[in-house]
Order: C-alpha cells, then structure tokens, then sequence
C-alpha cells in the first residue's frame, strides 16, 4: 500500500506534510506570477486570486489521487450547498460584532481621533480593497482551515490539531513588525475561533465570513491598522488615544487586550449559533452494512397460514392435555388426568 494512500493516522499525517509543502510552494508561485501582472494597487488583489487559484488545483489533485475522493470541492470544505451563503452572512455577522465590541471598548475608555479622506482616490481604493480583503480571506482559510487542517484533524483528533494550528498561529504572529505578546496571543485565540468554525460546520464558509468581517470591519469600517498596516485603510482613517494595552498601538486593536478577551466571549457565542449546524453536519455518515433489507417487499415471505401452523389434534373424550413448552420450544412437563378413580 502506498505510504501516502489508504487510512490510518501515520498517512494522514504524511498527507499533512505534502499539503504544507505545496501550500509554501503555491503561495511563492503565486506571488511571482502576480508580480507579472501587476505591481500597483491591484497587485494584492491579483496576488489573492493567484494563491485561491493554486491552492485549489494543487488541493484538488491530493484530494483525488491521494484520498480518492469523489468530489475535492466538498472535502476541501467548499461544497456547495444550500445553506451556505447564510453560513457566510453568520460569520460575518459575528465578526462584525466582536471588531464592534473591541473598538467600542476602545472608544469608551480611550479617545478616537477620526479622519476622512473623500478624495476619488480613496473611493476607487475602497472598491479595490474589499474584494482584495474577501479574496485574502478565502485563500487563508483554504490553505489554514481546508485540506492540511483536516488532514491533521485526522492524524492527531480535532482537540490537538486545533491547539497546533493556535500554537503555529501564534508564533507566526512573532515575526510580524511590532507584535507585543498581546498581539500573540491574540493570534492564537484568533486561530482557535476560525478552527472552530470549521469544525462546527464541515465547510470553510463560516469561517470565511468571519474572517472577512473582522478584517473588513477593523481596515476598512473603522480605520484601524492592520497587524501594523494601514494599507486597507482609505476613506476613514482613526487614531486611539490610550495604553498600548488597551489600544494596541501602532499594531492595531489585534494587539488589545480588550480584543483578547472579546475574542474568548465570541467563541462562545460561535458555539451557541451553530448548534443545529453541528448536528447537521457533525455527525458521522451512517453506511448500510450487511444484508439489505427491503420492508415494503421482503425476501422471505411468510408462509400461508395453513402451513405455518400444524393443526392441533383434539383431545380425547375424558382427558385433559396440560401441557407447558420451555424457553427452548420443548415441552417442559405433561400432566394426565382420567375420570377413572386412580388405582389402590
């Protein structure tokens, strides 16, 4: 059997690692390549679009060829189904709110300094950046939240892969400029919600919605950087006035405490909304196995009722047959009695 084919968790966690090389590959491939078609504005845009792209075709061919499976989409998490554009309108619907609390939080117990630039510019950059954010969203939850997440999940159990892909989350967040160790952890609480997500749901568009919320909603909405980035910033532009503890700095609300904590609040909100989602798509699949039975035409049918039963031979003028069967269908005693005075 081939070392990457088959069940097993050892596969499995080969898997892993093949999908964690193509995922660097592909994100290198797609930079080069949108690097060759723009180099302005557009290039993150084109750049999100390249990594969707590759991380599909690369994902779909280990889909087929290492886990044979009949439809990649769907065991990429992107099925098609009915319920997913609401799956997607509920993440960013709670992203919304938790980028809502946080800055509301900040505002109250800070000061916000509020800047516009209505310039043509900044209107033309507002339209660019929300489907660059959209984009960028869905390319970190395909190659974090799609195949080498579950492939983990099958190698180590959904508990531990969650806690790895926080854990990695969180020392990635490291190397970006001016993290504190607020900023880390919030990395990796921000991990464990979107692994969750999944998780509840079998498919990548919850997360999605909330992953494009909160960046959306703290860029773009409010002004705010961007893990030290204000590149998605256009029309309003905010500054917080306050403790980097409480603002985050220059680094952004992602390295506020209050984000920390609001964050711990939304998981459990998460978790109450897609109740009937995970029992929906939660449970295991139920196979047929064994010898198929049709009710409505049976195998055997039963016998005609004259066949089924012997007749049973009336008793003879004067004596009565008690007779008691066993658990075993045998007869358990038999008694007889006789009219006649019984013998001296």
């Amino acid at each position: 059997m081939s070392l990457l084919r088959g069940p097993g968790r050892g596969r499995a966690f080969v898997r892993f690692l093949g999908a964690v090389g193509w995922l660097l590959v592909a994100y290198y491939l797609a930079n080069r390549a949108a690097h060759g078609f723009s180099r302005g504005a557009a290039f993150p845009l084109v750049r999100n679009l390249f990594q969707i792209f590759m991380l599909i075709v690369g994902f779909g061919y280990m889909e087929l060829a290492w886990d044979r499976s009949s439809e990649p989409m769907k065991a990429m998490g992107l099925a098609r189904r009915p319920g997913g554009l609401g799956e997607f309108g509920m993440g960013a619907a709670l992203g919304w709110g938790i980028a809502t609390a946080v800055l509301l939080f900040i505002a109250l117990a800070g000061h916000f300094y509020v800047q516009l630039w209505t310039a043509p510019r900044a209107w033309g950059l507002l339209v660019l950046q929300l489907p660059t954010l959209a984009a960028g969203a869905l390319a970190g939850e395909i190659a974090f939240r799609g195949y080498p997440f579950q492939k983990l999940v099958e190698a180590v159990g959904p508990f531990s892969a969650t806690i790895l892909a926080a854990i990695f989350f969180g020392v990635a967040r490291v190397a970006t400029p001016g993290a504190t160790p607020t900023a880390v952890w919030i990395g990796a609480v921000a991990a464990i919600l979107l692994s969750a997500a999944y998780l509840r749901t079998h498919a990548l568009w919850l997360s999605w919605g909330l992953h494009f919320a909160w960046t959306a909603s703290i860029g773009i909405l409010f002004g705010q950087p961007l893990a030290g980035s204000r590149q998605v910033s256009s029309v309003i532009h905010t500054y917080a006035d306050g403790p980097t503890w409480l603002t985050g700095g220059e680094f952004g609300p992602e390295a506020s405490l209050i984000a920390l904590i609001v964050l711990w609040v939304g998981l459990y909100f998460l978790v109450r909304m897609t109740r009937d989602l995970a029992w929906k798509y939660g449970q295991p699949e139920i196979t047929p196995a064994g010898i198929p039975m049709d009710l409505g035409h049976p195998m055997h049918p039963a016998p005609p009722a004259a066949a089924s039963a012997p007749a049973v031979e009336a008793p003879k003028a004067g004596l009565v047959q008690i007779a008691g069967m066993s658990a075993a269908g045998s007869p358990a005693r038999q008694e007889t009695t006789s009219d006649a005075p019984p013998a001296e």
